[in-house]
């Protein structure tokens, strides 16, 4: 009897050192697994749950959405809609973003401008590519610069000669047809009308998608209402990343752009001056964030531990 009554206490003290282990041993598990459902935005340095996070197709890089989209939008403000870049400057992949991805991120206005500025500077990067002649028509048609072909919108379906921009002529070159076209019965086309009625200089052509564009008052640069490209009138050189107008300060339109010294000033003061705030919010924001984050994140590391 005195073995068996030994033998009992030790049973029992085993099985309840099994069964604390088996309470105890979840513990770290469920630490694990919450780990695992959270995910480190390196734009605002903050942990979020994975439900509020985006995940790049391009390179599996995951930020939270509404960084993201902060980020989506300063780029297509600036213009740079070609490629949207992973945030990440380490992104071993160096992914790039989806156009659904955009459309995920900001809102139909946004997404519109981003598509419209794509098309600009698709046309304008490729030669191979102009906008459709057609007024009121936004389509992107393809061929050979500099060479007479047919080319057929696929938008509006106009036929036209890929080197003028007029109406296809399959017998006749560009030069033949612009002299038939002015010579024929109803006297002369209706751009040598415009140009006519108006000062020398007064309709010039879009460089990018030559439409016509009449001047009648304003300063030297113009945006094209069909296509917004922003060019200089007398030279029609581009100025869509001329922000600072430096272009009239040298060369053949030196103070040419139709505004005094004093509002180009102001002009260029407003734009470094907006350049500024952002950096010095930027440096302002950057120490709180570099001791607020520390903090945030062992409070969030205690609560997980409690």
């Amino acid at each position: 009897m005195f073995p068996a009554f030994l033998a009992t206490p030790h049973m029992e003290e085993g099985s309840g050192k099994t069964q604390r282990s088996k309470t105890s041993s979840p513990t770290p598990r469920l630490c694990k697994l919450a780990t695992r459902k959270m995910f480190y935005c390196k734009i605002c340095l903050s942990e979020y749950p994975h439900k509020k996070g985006q995940k790049l197709d391009k390179c599996s890089c995951i930020f939270c959405k509404e960084c993201l989209g902060k980020y989506v939008s300063y780029l297509i403000n600036s213009g740079q809609v070609l490629k949207l870049p992973c945030p990440d400057a380490l992104c071993p992949r160096s992914g790039n973003m989806t156009k659904n991805e955009i459309s995920l991120l900001v809102d139909s206005d946004m997404f519109e401008k981003y598509q419209r500025l794509l098309k600009q500077k698709e046309v304008a990067v490729d030669k191979t590519k102009t906008f459709c002649p057609m007024a009121g028509c936004e389509g992107i048609c393809s061929g050979l610069p500099g060479l007479a072909q047919p080319t057929v919108c696929q938008e509006c379906g106009y036929t036209f000669c890929f080197a003028c921009k007029e109406h296809w002529h399959a017998a006749m070159t560009c030069d033949e047809y612009k002299k038939v076209i002015s010579d024929s019965q109803s006297g002369t086309r209706f751009v040598d009308i415009l140009r006519e009625n108006g000062e020398s200089g007064d309709i010039k052509e879009c460089p990018l998608c030559q439409v016509l564009i009449m001047r009648e008052a304003g300063c030297a640069q113009m945006m094209c209402g069909h296509c917004k490209h922003i060019f200089c009138w007398h030279c029609l050189k581009s100025l869509d990343t001329d922000i600072m107008l430096r272009h009239y300060d040298k060369g053949p339109c030196r103070n040419k752009l139709g505004h005094s010294r004093a509002s180009l000033f102001l002009h260029r003061t407003q734009v470094v001056a907006g350049f500024a705030f952002f950096g010095l919010m930027v440096l302002v924001a950057s120490p709180f964030l570099l001791l607020v984050s520390p903090c945030l994140l062992l409070s969030k590391c205690l609560f997980r531990n409690n």
